[in-house]
């Protein structure tokens, strides 16, 4: 009796074979490079997750601001009372009550890598705002530029120079509460700020008192 003797298979046939593992693993492989940056896996699950909703005028505790945002309006008479707008200019008002965290007093719009709070279209994290495009005034007695002393909560008036077809009453303003992790820093004395992100969010429908 003829002993039968299997064919080997070919290289290319192995290949074949093996081919859709081998590509199943490419995706995998591309999908955690792609996550890595961004924490690994858990992260990218969590980047869906929604920003808590804070409630208007109810404080958020942060690490260099407790906040509240008291109120938001669109005007076209300037608190200093005598600036002029220009046609097609108007101004965003945000009056917002703040505590100072820290240990020194601080400017309430002061980036120190980030801004307490910002708006689409007009404060940017990450992003420098022109002196020319807001002014801060201490909404108890009209101080210009004031700075907050720590442990004192103080109401303030944010306001923004905006052209007039960018915003209308009735537009939902989603005003994003910003917070970061204080460390001290390695080659300058102070401190420095990690893990910058929008801790909470304030949806609100925007007034008009033109």
């Amino acid at each position: 009796m003829t002993d039968v003797v299997a064919e080997r298979p070919s290289l290319r046939q192995r290949v074949r074979a093996w081919l859709p593992v081998i590509i199943a693993g490419a995706v995998l492989a591309v999908g955690a490079l792609v996550a890595l940056p961004l924490g690994g896996w858990d992260t990218v699950d969590l980047v869906s997750d929604d920003i808590p909703e804070q409630p208007i005028g109810q404080p958020y505790v942060g690490a260099q601001w407790t906040i509240s945002i008291d109120d938001v309006y669109l005007s076209d008479e300037h608190p200093d009372g005598y600036t002029e707008l220009e046609p097609g200019q108007a101004l965003l008002i945000v009056v917002a009550t703040l505590e100072d965290m820290r240990d020194e007093p601080q400017y309430p719009l002061s980036s120190s890598s980030f801004y307490p709070f910002t708006i689409p279209g007009v404060v940017t994290l990450g992003e420098y705002l022109p002196i020319s495009d807001y002014s801060i005034y201490l909404a108890r007695d009209g101080s210009f530029k004031p700075y907050l002393s720590p442990g004192i909560p103080d109401t303030v008036q944010y306001v923004f120079l905006v052209d007039d077809s960018d915003f209308a009453e009735g537009d939902e303003m989603r005003i994003s509460l910003i917070d970061a992790t204080p460390e001290e820093a390695d080659i300058i004395e102070g401190t420095r700020w990690v893990d910058v992100r929008t801790a909470a969010e304030v949806v609100v429908a925007l007034r008009d008192e033109r």
